[in-house]
């Protein structure tokens, strides 16, 4: 056990004391501090959401201005991923539960602030002239694109302290079957996330953000009922600074310069791409979600566009959020059933064949249906690997990780539309989607040419493959 960690209620602190796997004693739904994490996890996630859908059209609405809502969304994406990396920091070095309600109650402040702001500025309004544009003052307009560049500093500091705090609540043994839970629930929150938005902007245009305060309130209640979680010994915050870093070496003496602090933003991204096993899977996951979502993102255009009544853009959305919640359904039984590479072989196997498949499919409905079929293994690969991932990462550099990784996704997506707006002028869609899907089939191969990957047993194996092919932990 390192000795800036200890455990909350557990009396003696030891985290590596043998825990029986919950799934034994009748499920994660019998862990009580399970429940309240997902309550305050799903609280967020459907906040977020249904903010997602109301913002560009209140913006929009206040500025009369596509390009302007689309800047600030543009803006919004790299403020997050920016303050992420210090978020990465923030979570790994202050109490996870504490910072949970930190992220509900700003929330609840955040939305309340903008639902006010929105009544005062264009009145209440309902969903038939929700995007309507409206003369504002300009003050309002500054004050409601101020809130939303504030919305995305908490949400680089603070949006991934769930998921970090994941492994503190439920043991190491049932990660998989945690994350494969978490990938139903992200489905089913996408699924009804618009429609509950365009519900509630039906009602008025401030009665999203009314909806997301509440939500907000909740999260933080709920993250407060946690009551046994992993957590940093307080002392070991002080002392942090010379040794949280991956790169830092026993002759760093330079703790009050700026550099170690660079370190230990980026520590997170730097393992991931200095250690060959993680290099490998972190560069080829960036690079097939950053394909595969263009690819998604071009078929939900050609619906659009394409004058067809056969199937709408949005049920472009529904279907793969459809696909990957039945795959999610399924992910716990295989996960303990079958070879852990095997799932993953399959993930990117499945990937890569599905998403060739919707790029020649003749139709907008055999498009849609191979996209399905892209993303059914997906739930159960992302469990495997988040699993293992969090396995290999001490519970006090997790935040970092989380971080490291949302950059390296979010910087191949946007390599991936740049690719995408060539390849439209030149290729066409079809000839950008093969393009794409050609880069999810390098990915694949890629990341299955390593043993250590494809060899991997199911869960309860883990400890001993990680040795046998000395697998570095962070």
């Amino acid at each position: 056990m390192r000795a800036n960690e200890a455990r909350s209620g557990d009396g003696d602190g030891d985290e590596d004391r043998p825990v029986r796997p919950v799934r034994e004693r009748g499920g994660l739904w019998r862990l009580a501090d399970y429940r309240w994490w997902f309550a305050a996890d799903t609280s967020g996630a459907l906040s977020g959401s249904v903010i997602a859908f109301a913002m560009p059209m209140i913006v929009l609405a206040m500025t009369g201005s596509s390009l302007v809502a689309l800047i600030v969304e543009a803006g919004c994406v790299v403020v997050q991923t920016l303050v992420g990396l210090i978020g990465g920091v923030v979570q790994d070095r202050y109490d996870r539960k504490a910072l949970m309600m930190v992220w509900g109650l700003s929330g609840f402040v955040l939305y309340g602030v903008s639902a006010a702001l929105i009544v005062v500025a264009i009145g209440s309004g309902s969903a038939s002239d929700a995007a309507r544009p409206l003369a504002s003052a300009p003050w309002a307009v500054g004050a409601m694109i101020l809130l939303v560049l504030l919305f995305s500093v908490r949400d680089g500091l603070l949006e991934n302290t769930s998921n970090a705090m994941l492994r503190g609540v439920v043991p190491d043994a049932d990660l998989p079957h945690a994350m494969a839970v978490n990938d139903a629930r992200d489905s089913t929150v996408t699924l009804v996330g618009g429609p509950f938005g365009g519900m509630l902007m039906a009602l008025g245009r401030a009665v999203p953000f009314v909806a997301g305060a509440l939500l907000g309130a909740v999260g933080a209640l709920s993250a407060w009922r946690i009551a046994h979680y992993w957590h940093r010994d307080p002392a070991a915050t002080q002392s942090d600074s010379s040794d949280s870093s991956v790169l830092s070496k026993a002759g760093d003496d330079e703790t009050g310069d700026a550099l170690p602090r660079f370190r230990d933003a980026f520590g997170g991204l730097i393992w991931l791409l200095k250690d060959p096993f993680q290099r490998h899977l972190s560069i080829a996951a960036a690079a097939a979600a950053g394909a595969g979502n263009a690819i998604l993102l071009l078929t939900t255009i050609e619906a659009s566009q394409g004058g067809t009544r056969v199937i709408s853009a949005g049920f472009v959305d529904a279907a793969t959020s459809v696909g990957t919640l039945v795959g999610a359904l399924v992910a716990s039984r295989l996960i303990d059933s079958i070879r852990s590479g095997a799932l993953v072989a399959a993930m990117f196997a499945m990937l890569a064949v599905g998403f060739l498949g919707a790029a020649l499919a003749p139709s907008m409905p055999v498009k849609v249906a191979f996209v399905v079929c892209a993303v059914l293994a997906m739930p159960a690969g992302n469990a495997v690997l988040g699993g293992l991932s969090n396995l290999l990462v001490g519970k006090d550099k997790l935040g970092r990780i989380e971080a490291g990784g949302t950059l390296l996704q979010y910087g191949a997506y946007g390599l991936a539309l740049a690719m995408s707006g060539m390849g439209m002028q030149w290729l066409g869609y079809r000839g950008t989607c093969l393009a794409l899907a050609g880069v999810i089939a390098a990915a694949a191969v890629y990341a299955l040419s390593m043993r250590a990957l494809l060899t991997l047993p199911t869960p309860d194996h883990w400890g001993d493959h990680v040795t046998a092919w000395h697998i570095a932990t962070f």
